[in-house]
């Protein structure tokens, strides 16, 4: 049979086209796979359709190696241009007798030499018969055929023996009438996302050489392509997981070769034009390239089947694999620069109208076009950018601002300004907002062509910035400043925007001064006049109206607004670490003050390292609340410490705005750990204030700040015996909250005002602050000073019991003397059995490696493990962890 089609191709290679291809090195068996063939010999025919790469000939080859194993006859075929129906049909009688399917018992090597192309079918159909066990015909790179060819092969499909089973290979169906094969249940098609390597078998495919982060990474890149693999694994991955200059070059020179080499001229240049597209999204490339066809162009590119990825969350989003596409940009970048410049400018355009800001200034950057990039960023504002996506998306803005671009925008050398701040470079900071000034006339004049407008209202959110919070400027002072049209450019002229901004400007500073139906309204309609791209300012005003309402004493409208809060950061801002840390700061602050029990067990808040560029106000909670869960779970030595560290590191965490705040916990802490000698020298060396008046000053500071000056004050000078002075504090202190709704602080100053009287012996006014607390615990539970003041509170109860209150009064009375006599325990997180075992070994001094070994688990199951550790005792190493765990008796 051999001398059949010598005449037409060596015989050395028409070996090589019969012959089933060896295992590839480092092959991978793929069982789940593999199973969709297991009924191969059962059904007519099988298609494997995928591009280039994908590994069709390697699943086929290992299919009919497995299938020979077995006894049965499988004749295999690697098919190319020159395959007219005539040759076709002698390799297909080489390729059986190859296989070992005995031809000459239906005819002689005479006939089958002469036989015309009918006969040598009829020939080959009776040796399949006569033979009746199940033959495979295995036909690969089917896409390469003449098309007479491939109407031969239609036809053998529908008239051949039916022990005869196909199964046949190709990136796109050269022209096969498979729907009926299909329909009729007779066929089957693999695709290309079935031949995509999963995570797991992309680790065995390295045999377990990667390390989780570099497994990762190369999932991303590869896209489990299996091609890609290859290369990956031939050509050693660097320590960044990014392919080296060989990897490559390899790479790009298989997408220009076998992936692409089918392409029309016509369809090679839209792929290059889609490759500039971050994603691909056929509505948004009809708008760029002027089109209204690109959803049926995209679905006419057979040769990217499996090249052009799915989005997760929309279907008519998808992506061009990272590695084709890095391909087409390098070609385009060399084949038509202009064009491609031209595209990245349109691009920018078109996703700037739909609310893509990032995107859409990187793309004009890659257009080179530094005006643009200037007008894109300063269509949205500083403001308009915080509140779209909060200061990640002001710092993102950033990093597109060459130094010609902040000389030509004053709007965006305020930008520069806020990013500066955040960066701790305050003195560069007020420089450049001083030459800002200068340039502006005051922010009086913007740019040619800017909005004066516009500038004031980025002016006053870069001047609370640069201030640490709210701008803490009275409503009356804002009305003057704030420019009184409510359209502006800063958001695509929006006037509701506008309104916004506004308000969430009114509401900030009202919130700050105690004036908190003030900031109520102001936030509420604020809220009302934004529009869903600006969720990120949504969200800080939910937390801005809660923490009013905390303050109010109205803890279910602060569960409320807080839950709203974190609900929205966690479904739109997931990875904003600064917003999450937010929420938990103020949610925990609100259990906190109930002295809920869920609150105290909550690890030690580490999370203020995360607030950098934060609200100050934020600040100042995430220091109280990371002060009193530190008393909890430790001591007030270890308070002391805390806030020695946070005041002494206060420029490096920007928050010096917070110095007289933090003065006056650690004085209040002091106190109350016995030190008042230490607190009497700090108030004095740190110029806190000491009369009345200027304490419960809520025009210069904010009710905090008031608030923390007050009480540390007023038990400074308790402790001093200075009643007198402590009730003038005490009394100006509550008639400050009173007048401004500050229900907390109301709290705290009666519990104050009742350990003075204590402690001067005036028992009886001792008891009447009391029967006041109790009164309003009964609408607003913030019991926690009375826990603060656990000794005299239980002295007081006892002797309000040993009277003759009401029936009510008893029992509110004596339901908190239950609660006060039974002394909370120290109270600590709960510790897996798993984390007991790993802190008493890392106790014995032993490594991760030790660990891992004695107690059978990986070393990175021990890492798990210690990470989980940390975040439930809030230390950060080892031995704090197992002193920690001593403490609380956790660790015999």
């Amino acid at each position: 049979m051999e001398d059949v089609v010598a005449s037409v191709v060596p015989s050395w290679l028409l070996r090589g086209k019969v012959v089933v291809p060896p295992p590839a090195p480092g092959y991978v068996f793929r069982p789940a796979l593999l199973e969709r063939f297991d009924a191969v010999l059962q059904r007519r025919l099988t298609v494997l359709q995928a591009p280039a790469g994908f590994g069709k000939t390697t699943v086929l080859a290992d299919v009919s190696r497995r299938i020979r194993t077995q006894g049965r006859v499988v004749g295999w075929l690697t098919l190319d241009g020159d395959d007219t129906p005539s040759v076709f049909v002698s390799y297909i009688a080489y390729a059986f007798e190859h296989a070992g399917l005995n031809l000459t018992s239906v005819a002689g090597q005479e006939d089958w030499s002469s036989a015309p192309i009918a006969r040598h079918i009829g020939m080959l159909a009776r040796a399949i018969e006569r033979h009746a066990a199940p033959c495979l015909l295995v036909l690969d790179e089917l896409e390469r055929l003449p098309r007479q060819t491939v109407g031969l092969i239609d036809l053998l499909l529908k008239r051949a023996p039916p022990n005869l089973h196909f199964a046949a290979a190709f990136r796109s169906n050269p022209g096969l009438d498979l729907a009926a094969h299909v329909l009729d249940g007779f066929a089957i098609i693999v695709g290309a996302p079935e031949f995509r390597f999963s995570k797991h078998e992309i680790a065995q495919f390295f045999k377990g050489d990667l390390s989780r982060r570099k497994l990762a990474a190369v999932e991303k890149r590869t896209a489990g392509w299996p091609v890609a693999l290859m290369v990956y694994r031939n050509m050693q991955v660097r320590e960044t997981g990014q392919p080296g200059s060989d990897t490559a070059s390899l790479t790009s020179n298989f997408v220009g070769v076998r992936v692409l080499r089918d392409l029309s001229a016509e369809d090679r240049t839209f792929l290059l034009d889609l490759a500039l597209f971050d994603w691909i999204e056929a509505d948004l490339v009809d708008e760029v390239l002027g089109s209204s066809d690109a959803r049926l162009r995209i679905a006419a590119l057979s040769a990217l089947d499996g090249l052009l990825l799915s989005s997760d969350s929309d279907d008519a989003v998808q992506f061009l694999h990272p590695l084709v596409r890095e391909y087409c940009v390098t070609c385009f970048a060399v084949e038509d620069a202009a064009r491609k410049r031209t595209l990245h400018f349109r691009i920018a355009r078109a996703l700037a109208r739909r609310g893509q800001l990032t995107p859409a200034w990187r793309h004009a950057s890659a257009a080179g076009d530094s005006r643009l990039v200037g007008e894109l960023i300063e269509s949205v504002g500083v403001i308009g950018l915080w509140a779209h996506g909060g200061i990640t998306q002001v710092v993102g803005a950033d990093r597109f601002l060459t130094p010609e671009i902040v000389e030509a925008y004053p709007r965006l050398a305020l930008l520069r300004c806020v990013v500066l701040n955040l960066s701790l470079k305050l003195d560069e900071a007020s420089a450049l907002y001083e030459t800002v000034a200068r340039r502006t006339q005051e922010f009086t004049r913007d740019r040619d062509g800017g909005d004066a407008d516009a500038l004031i209202f980025d002016r006053i959110f870069t001047q609370a910035a640069l201030a640490g919070g709210t701008c803490r400027l009275a409503q009356r002072e804002l009305e003057a400043s704030l420019p009184k049209s409510e359209t502006v450019a800063g958001d695509s002229g929006s006037s509701s925007f506008i309104r916004a901004v506004r308000h969430a400007l009114y509401s900030g500073a009202s919130y700050e001064q105690a004036r908190f139906e003030d900031s109520r309204r102001h936030g509420l309609r604020a809220k009302a006049c934004l529009g869903e791209r600006a969720r990120y300012g949504d969200i800080y005003l939910s937390i801005c109206l809660g923490m009013a309402a905390m303050a109010q004493g109205r803890p279910a409208d602060a569960t409320d607004w807080y839950r709203r809060a974190r609900q929205g950061a966690r479904k739109f801002y997931p990875s904003d670490t600064c917003l999450a840390a937010t929420t938990d700061i103020v949610t925990i602050e609100l259990d906190l003050e109930r002295n809920r029990e869920k609150a105290l067990q909550q690890r030690t808040l580490h999370g203020i390292a995360e607030l950098r560029g934060g609200w100050i106000d934020i600040h100042a909670a995430a220091v109280a609340v990371h002060a009193e869960l530190t008393l909890e779970q430790y001591n007030g030595q270890a308070v002391v410490k805390l806030l020695n560290h946070l005041i002494s590191n206060a420029p490096a965490m920007g928050i010096e705005h917070l110095s007289q705040y933090l003065s006056a916990l650690l004085a209040s802490y002091l106190v109350e750990t016995g030190h008042a000698d230490e607190a009497a020298y700090l108030w004095r060396d740190s110029k806190l204030p000491s009369t009345a008046s200027e304490l419960a000053d809520l025009e210069t500071r904010s009710w905090r700040t008031m608030e923390a000056l007050s009480s540390a004050r007023a038990r400074l000078l308790i402790d001093q015996g200075d009643f007198d002075a402590a009730g003038e504090i005490t009394n100006a202190m509550y008639r400050a909250a009173s007048s401004h709704g500050l229900v907390r602080t109301t709290m705290r100053t009666l519990i104050l005002s009742l350990v003075a009287a204590h402690h001067r012996g005036q028992p009886d006014l001792a008891v009447k602050r009391m029967v006041e607390f109790i009164s309003r615990a009964r609408d607003v539970d913030y019991v926690r000073p009375l826990v603060r003041h656990r000794d005299v509170s239980l002295t007081v109860l006892q002797r309000l019991l040993g009277g003759e209150p009401d029936d009510d009064l008893r029992t509110a009375a004596e339901s908190m003397l239950a609660s006060l006599e039974k002394r909370s325990p120290t109270i600590g997180p709960e510790f897996t059995s798993r984390e007991l075992e790993i802190l008493g070994e890392v106790r014995r001094g032993w490594r991760n490696k030790e660990i891992a070994e004695h107690l059978a688990i990986t070393d990175e199951g021990v890492r798990y493990h210690l990470k989980k550790i940390y975040r439930k005792t809030g230390v950060s190493r080892r031995n704090d962890a197992v002193r920690y765990a001593l403490n609380k008796g956790a660790l015999s």
